[in-house]
C-alpha cells in the first residue's frame, strides 16, 4: 500500500509535452491487467513497465489501477512507462437483494471516482485506518424499473490499531449478474428496458460533523457486452 496516496490525485489528463518534433510523453491513471511486466489497459493499449522505483509486483497476472508516466513515445504501438503507483483490484461479486437500506449502514468511506469498463463498475475510494488488510468490502444490488442500484459496504471491525490515516482502495464490481437481473425484471414485468442501463451507487459516508450519511448517486449508464 506504499505510495498509494499518488492515486488520490485528480485523474490526470493525457498531457503531451513536446521533447522534439517526433517524440512526446504523457502521464495518466489507467485500469487494466498487468502480467509479465506488461500493462494492458481496459482500452487495449499495451505498455511495457521499464521503471518501477517502488518495486511493485508487475509479474503476476491480475487486475490493477496504475498511475504512470511514459518514456518519450515515437511509435504509439510501442509504449514504455515508469510506474508511479499501483493498486490491486478488489473484485466484489455483488449479491442480489430484495431491497437496500435507506439509512446509513457499515463504516464510512468516500468514493473518489467511479466509472465503467466492459465488465466492471470500477470504484476508487478512500477510508481511514491503520491496517488496510483488516478492512473488508462487499456489494449488493437491486434491479428494477429505475435501473440498477449497487450498495457498497465497508467493515473495519477487525482493526484494533488506534489512530487513523487515509487509505485508498480500488474496487471492481462485475456487472454481468446485475445486468442479467435487469433484463429478467424487464421481461417479467413487460417493461421496456433502457440501454445503456442507468446505474446508481449507494454507500455510507460522513457528514461535516463526522456523523454517518447514506449517499446515493447516479454514476452513469452501463452497456452490457454483446456476449451478455
Amino acid at each position: 500500500m506504499r505510495k498509494l496516496i499518488l492515486l488520490l490525485l485528480p485523474v490526470l489528463a493525457l498531457v503531451a509535452g513536446c521533447h522534439k518534433q517526433d517524440s512526446y510523453t504523457y502521464s495518466g491513471i489507467e485500469a487494466g491487467t498487468i502480467s509479465g511486466g506488461v500493462f494492458t489497459s481496459d482500452g487495449g493499449t499495451q505498455m511495457a513497465v521499464v521503471g518501477n522505483a517502488e518495486k511493485y509486483d508487475v509479474s503476476s497476472t491480475r487486475r490493477v489501477l496504475i498511475s504512470y508516466e511514459t518514456e518519450p513515445v515515437t511509435d504509439p504501438g510501442h509504449i514504455s512507462i515508469n510506474l508511479l503507483g499501483l493498486l490491486d483490484a478488489g473484485i466484489l461479486q455483488p449479491v442480489h437483494a430484495r431491497s437496500l437500506p435507506a439509512d446509513p449502514t457499515g463504516f464510512p468511506l468516500q468514493v473518489s471516482d467511479a466509472w465503467f469498463s466492459e465488465k466492471y463498475l470500477n470504484i476508487l475510494a478512500t477510508f481511514d485506518g491503520k491496517e488496510p488488510d483488516k478492512h473488508t468490502f462487499s456489494a449488493a444490488y437491486t434491479a428494477g424499473e429505475k435501473g440498477i442500484t449497487i450498495r457498497l459496504d465497508h467493515d473495519d471491525t477487525q482493526e484494533e490499531t488506534t489512530g487513523n490515516s487515509p487509505m485508498s482502495v480500488f474496487l471492481c464490481v462485475p456487472m454481468y449478474e446485475p445486468a442479467l437481473s435487469y433484463d429478467q425484471y424487464a421481461q417479467s414485468t413487460a417493461m421496456k428496458p433502457t440501454y445503456p442501463i442507468p446505474v446508481l451507487l449507494q454507500w455510507t459516508s460522513r457528514t461535516l460533523d463526522g456523523g454517518p450519511l447514506s449517499l446515493l448517486e447516479r454514476k452513469g449508464s452501463y452497456l452490457p457486452p454483446h456476449d451478455n
